[in-house]
């Protein structure tokens, strides 16, 4: 099967953007997967991240917030990206399985265009944004709710594998922790 194809660039959100976010997080498909505790931690976080950019700062690698990102397809904004830097002298669930070398990130991706979604386009999405926008890093962590089938899968064809298994903070249900080698997706 052939995937459409797209032309994909990402870029870091902007202030101006925060409607369409809001928008695309209330959206049932994606409120099923982020609500509560975590959504405020969303909220809160890109709040942050706009205040960050507003003092003119770039997305430095040793930046201690969630950078969050807008995917296009052409100019159409459709996917939603947040990603950490993962420090590992953290006394978290990341830093534990961090290699001794290179740089490691989280990542959270959310189809937001629901036009997009059942199309096979979610695995070259995320290479593509791995590929063009961190391909200094060595590794990256990612961490569904077990019970979100559909996105292991896709973490699954990217080439995330299952590391852990843990309760989350900001919603005390099994997640896994996947993690993937940037150098199995670069080759």
């Amino acid at each position: 099967m052939n995937e459409p194809s797209l032309y994909l660039t990402f870029k870091p959100a902007e202030e101006s953007q925060r409607e369409l976010i809001h928008h695309w997080l209330e959206q049932d498909y994606i409120r099923e997967w982020v609500h509560g505790q975590g959504l405020k931690n969303l909220l809160t976080g890109l709040e942050k991240f706009f205040r960050y950019r507003s003092e003119g700062k770039g997305l430095e690698r040793t930046a201690e917030l969630t950078q969050h990102w807008i995917g296009y397809d052409g100019n159409k904004p459709f996917v939603y990206l947040l990603t950490s830097n993962v420090f590992k002298n953290a006394d978290d669930v990341y830093a534990k399985h961090c290699d001794a070398e290179g740089l490691a990130i989280t990542l959270d991706v959310f189809l937001c265009d629901p036009t997009y979604l059942g199309r096979g386009l979610a695995d070259s999405i995320i290479k593509e944004f791995l590929l063009n926008q961190f391909s200094d890093v060595s590794e990256i962590f990612i961490d569904p709710e077990q019970s979100n089938k559909k996105a292991v899968h896709v973490y699954q064809k990217v080439g995330f594998r299952i590391i852990d298994e843990f309760i989350a903070t900001w919603h005390p249900v099994p997640h896994y922790l996947m993690k993937l080698q940037m150098k199995d997706i670069a080759e």
